[in-house]
Order: structure tokens, then C-alpha cells, then sequence
């Protein structure tokens, strides 16, 4: 009850357009059933004397036909516009709900998505709000609504014609919301593990999307298959539960008390009319067996969409769960950047705070300086950066930028001013021009131009048959390594950092692109606070500080020649690399 009254209250969104639609339904209704009175009255006051041998005015006959024709036309016509209404409202709901979603999404911490498929993430976002669109939404405003407002008005005009028929009927529903209640409780666990095994599906595609070379080299195609076939028929299993439940509390409980209803109704007329007691004329037996029939058609629709209702509880109950997922909380205060001096002061840092990943870790770089880090895979190379970025805040000790403690300020100031080259660098769908200014009006196509030069990209922008338009797809697919990695390193310079960050930058480029970029590096880092995180020490071997580390801690620094004089972890890892090259 708790996620249908929440999911109702997002007929907020769409208040006076809900509001709108609902009236004009509610007239379309009040319409069509009050047609059957307007027959009955043409057989009892006007057709019924004609078989009496009396005469009848065919004027009036005629006008109160044209009555009943009008009076379902006009009905129908404000039908169709509340129709379009209320379709149009839920459509605008489940839009609100998806860019909610998305944008709670981007509030979560870094951790939230730690031990979470991208599949089950996203499927909430599409799917389930999908679903919730053409499943609730779609089905209360069009459907459910329309039911119940057709029960309402029958049950009003029963009461009007005869109340004691009335109070029979209104039996029915507590007999149908026990049979509510059941349902919903034996559904529940079909419906979760449901859902929960479509998402499991997701993750599997994307990853053999993601990854669909590395599988084919290692012949992971049947295995891969197997898998899914696996989650596929659990998938399976979970809808035939939900199909045997359905089957055995179906809405055909209400089709066998309605003849139930009917024989009784008629079996009372019978005796009656044997009786020589019968007092109801014909037209009102005929709106008594009309109404009648609406109403169980009308309670069968809606127990019809029941499954599907309860679908949608399912399916809300795990939106709300990423919409209910703490959000970090962050402070409004904004970190000012003047020179980008960093000092790590004594942190310790866990990302299960029982298993410290980095050990009293103390360092300062100043402006201009280049600080490497290096160490075995594990180390905590990865885990300095992240809290730099502040992705994860540290249990013990501070961080300070330019003197300004960073978990005192706001997330977003603290990363304006700090720029990075990844491993593996990601390109968005658009061009070469919109991945280096990454839409920022402030970034000029020159400015961007002249970025991409002098990390070494000239070459290849002169190979570009659009130039700096040159479209990016799937990630940049059709591009190499080396130069998805130029345009990566021209994004980080084009926004011109205080603080630059290079994660293994350039590990995945040939020589000849690494001593280009190398080049441009020594020239573009000048007045910067430089990190880099390194396997290939022959690239760092001019930082100004190099800091070893060794499980989550600092065991050496210095510089090359300072390290190799030491001849401690760091020279047996350059003497190591230099028997590999």
C-alpha cells in the first residue's frame, strides 16, 4: 500500500492536466450509464403503450431516441479527449520518474556502484520506469480509473432504482478485496526474483557487449551462453509461479458470481411473476439485467489488471530503492584554488574501514612539481587519487589544497581546477571537438585545436576528413589507442588545470606517440602540480619526487638518482624493467 500511495503521489507532476482529464471522464461515464434509463423510458412511457393498443406521439419517440444517440456520442467524443489526457499525463509521470532516477544516480557516491552491475543500475532507470509507464501509470489513468469510476455510477444508480439490490451487490466488495489481499500476497516473491533475474540478464548482455573480442579469443561463447540459458530459466520460472498464481485466484471468480447474481435476479422476477407480484416493468428489468452486466464486466476488467498492477508494485518498490539510496552529503561551501598545492597529512584510508588500503600516508607537492607514484598493482597508487577527487573521504587524517582542508568544501569546487588522463580513456558519442571541450562554452574550437596540438595530435587532425568535427562513435571505437589517448590529454589541457592527474596515461601507446606526449608534458605542466601514477618508470624518471609504495604504504622517496642510490624496492623494480626492455 505504502508504494502504491507513493506512486500515485507523482500525479503532482501533471496536477491540473490529471484533474482536467479526470472530469471530462467522469461525464464521459456519467453519459454512457445513465443511456440505459433514457431506454427504459422509451419502453415503458412509449413503446409499452403502443403494445396496449394506445397512441403514442412518434415526435417524442423520435426526439428521445435522437436523446440516447446524442447522449453516447457526445459521451464517447469527451471519452476520447480525456483518453489523450490521461495517456499524455502518464507518459509526463514516467518522464519525470526516469530523469529523477538519473539524476539520483549522479548524487550517489562512488561506493554505491562498488558492488553493483551497470545492468540492474540502468535497467532501473529504463526498464522499470518503462514499465511503470505502460503498467501503472497507463493502466490507472486509462483503465483503473475509468473502472472505478463506472462502478461508482452503476452502484449510484442501483441504489436510486432499488436499494435493497444495491445492498446485495455491495457484497461484493469485501469479497473482492480479500481476494486483493491473496493475490498480492502470494505474487510478491514471483514478481521480485523476476525482476531481479531480468536485471541479472542486463549485466550479462552489456558485458558480453563490452567484452565480446576477449570472449571470442578465449572461447567463452558457450560458456557465456550457458550462463545466460541458466538466468534465462530462472527468469522463466519466477513468470510460470506468477502464471499458476494468476491462474488459480483468475478474474473468472468474478464472471461465476455474476451468474450467480443474474440467475438469483432472474429466479426473483420468475417467482414474482408466478406470483402475480411482479410490479417491475419491463424497462426497469431491462436496466436492472443491463446494469448488472456492466457491472460484473466492469469488475472483471478490473481484476483483469490486477497482475498487471502488482507487476507494477514490484517494479516501484526498486525504483524507489535507488531513489531511497543516501545520497553523499556535501557541503555548500566552495574550495578557491590558487596555486594547487596539495599536502596529504597522516591519511589512512579504507574502503571497507576495517582493511586499511592506505597506511599513514604524508606527502606535499608544491605548485609546479611533479609527484610519481609507483608500486606493485594494489599498492594504493589508485586509492591517493580517489581521495584527491574526493570519490571517498579518508577515516583518519587530512588532505589539503592551497591549505584548505578538501572534506570541508564542496565536491565539485575541489574538483574544477584538478584534471585527469586515464588508463583507458573514454570518448562520448559526438565529435573530437565536443570530447576536448567536453561541451564547456568557455572552450573555444581554437583553444581546442590548439590543445590537441600540442599533445601531439597535428598528424592525426590533418588525417581527419572533418578536422576537429570528425564524429566519435561507440567510445571512440574507430579510433587507436594512442589516439583516443591524444584527445584525452587534449580535454585535460584545453580545461587548463592547477592540478593535473596522468593514471598510467601512457601505457597504452606506442614509443613514438609516449616521446610525443612526453614532449608536450615537459611544456604544458610548467606553474602545475603534476601526478603520475606509472608502471613504466622510464617515464618519471624526471619527476621531482618519486613515492614507492608498498601495501598502503610510503617506503621510499626521492628522486631517480636519489632512489637508485638507495638501491632499495624502487631500483629493483627499474633494474627489473630494464632486463624486460
Amino acid at each position: 500500500m505504502k508504494i502504491t500511495k507513493r506512486l500515485i503521489s507523482y500525479i503532482r507532476v501533471v496536477k491540473k492536466e490529471f484533474c482536467l482529464g479526470t472530469i471530462l471522464l467522469f461525464v464521459s461515464v456519467l453519459g454512457i450509464q445513465l443511456a440505459p434509463l433514457i431506454i427504459r423510458y422509451i419502453v415503458d412511457e412509449l413503446l409499452t403503450p403502443i403494445l396496449q393498443q394506445n397512441s403514442v406521439v412518434l415526435g417524442t419517440l423520435l426526439m428521445f431516441s435522437a436523446l440516447y444517440i446524442g447522449v453516447v456520442l457526445v459521451s464517447n467524443v469527451i471519452g476520447y479527449v480525456s483518453s489523450i489526457l490521461l495517456m499524455d499525463c502518464a507518459n509526463r509521470i514516467a518522464e519525470h520518474l526516469r530523469n529523477e532516477t538519473y539524476d539520483k544516480m549522479q548524487t550517489l557516491p562512488i561506493s554505491y556502484f562498488d558492488d553493483k552491475p551497470a545492468g540492474k543500475i540502468s535497467s532501473r532507470i529504463v526498464n522499470n520506469t518503462e514499465t511503470l509507464r505502460s503498467n501503472f501509470y497507463v493502466t490507472l489513468s486509462s483503465q483503473m480509473l475509468l473502472n472505478a469510476t463506472i462502478v461508482v455510477i452503476i452502484y449510484t444508480i442501483i441504489f436510486i432504482l432499488n436499494i435493497w439490490v444495491g445492498l446485495i451487490l455491495l457484497l461484493l466488495i469485501p469479497i473482492l478485496y480479500v481476494w486483493q489481499k491473496v493475490f498480492s500476497k502470494k505474487t510478491i516473491k514471483a514478481l521480485n526474483d523476476y525482476y531481479e533475474f531480468e536485471s541479472e540478464i542486463n549485466t550479462q548482455v552489456n558485458e558480453v557487449m563490452q567484452g565480446s573480442a576477449v570472449l571470442q579469443l578465449f572461447h567463452q561463447e558457450k560458456a557465456t551462453f550457458n550462463r545466460f540459458e541458466n538466468s534465462s530459466e530462472k527468469m522463466l520460472s519466477s513468470q510460470k509461479a506468477f502464471i499458476k498464481i494468476h491462474s488459480i485466484l483468475s478474474w473468472s471468480l468474478v464472471e461465476l458470481i455474476k451468474r450467480f447474481v443474474l440467475t438469483g435476479l432472474i429466479a426473483y422476477i420468475g417467482y414474482q411473476y408466478l406470483g402475480g407480484m411482479l410490479d417491475a416493468s419491463i424497462g426497469l428489468l431491462f436496466a436492472y439485467v443491463n446494469y448488472v452486466e456492466r457491472l460484473f464486466s466492469t469488475i472483471g476488467n478490473m481484476v483483469r489488471l490486477l497482475p498487471i498492477m502488482q507487476q507494477s508494485l514490484a517494479t516501484g518498490r526498486r525504483v524507489f530503492e535507488l531513489l531511497d539510496a543516501p545520497s553523499q552529503t556535501d557541503s555548500t561551501i566552495p574550495l578557491q584554488s590558487r596555486d594547487g598545492v596539495v599536502i596529504f597529512d597522516r591519511v589512512s584510508f579504507g574502503y571497507n574501514p576495517e582493511h586499511l588500503v592506505l597506511k599513514d600516508i604524508t606527502f606535499k607537492a608544491n605548485k609546479g612539481e611533479t609527484i610519481a607514484l609507483v608500486g606493485h598493482t594494489g599498492s594504493g597508487k589508485s586509492s591517493i587519487i580517489n581521495l584527491l577527487f574526493r570519490f571517498y573521504d579518508a577515516q583518519q587524517g587530512h588532505i589539503y589544497i592551497d591549505g584548505q582542508d578538501i572534506q570541508q568544501y564542496n565536491r565539485e569546487s575541489v574538483r574544477a581546477d584538478m584534471g585527469i588522463v586515464l588508463q583507458d580513456p573514454y570518448l562520448f558519442t559526438g565529435t573530437v571537438k565536443s570530447n576536448i571541450t567536453m561541451n564547456n562554452k568557455e572552450i573555444t574550437e581554437d583553444q581546442a585545436m590548439e590543445a590537441l596540438i600540442k599533445v601531439g595530435g597535428s598528424e592525426m587532425l590533418s588525417r581527419f576528413s572533418k578536422g576537429i568535427e570528425e564524429p566519435v562513435v561507440e567510445k571512440g571505437n574507430t579510433f587507436s589507442s594512442g589516439e583516443r589517448q591524444l584527445i584525452s590529454f587534449a580535454r585535460t589541457l584545453a580545461s587548463n588545470p592547477k592540478i593535473l592527474i596522468l593514471d598510467e596515461a601512457t601505457s597504452h601507446i606506442d614509443t613514438e606517440t609516449e616521446n610525443i606526449i612526453q614532449h608536450a608534458m615537459d611544456v604544458v605542466k610548467q606553474g602545475r602540480t603534476t601526478f603520475i601514477i606509472a608502471h613504466r618508470l622510464s617515464t618519471i624518471q624526471n619527476a621531482d619526487c618519486i613515492l614507492v609504495l608498498h601495501e598502503g604504504c610510503i617506503v621510499e622517496r626521492g628522486t631517480h638518482q636519489e632512489l637508485l642510490t638507495l638501491n632499495g624496492k624502487y631500483a629493483e623494480m627499474y633494474r627489473m624493467q630494464q632486463k624486460i626492455a
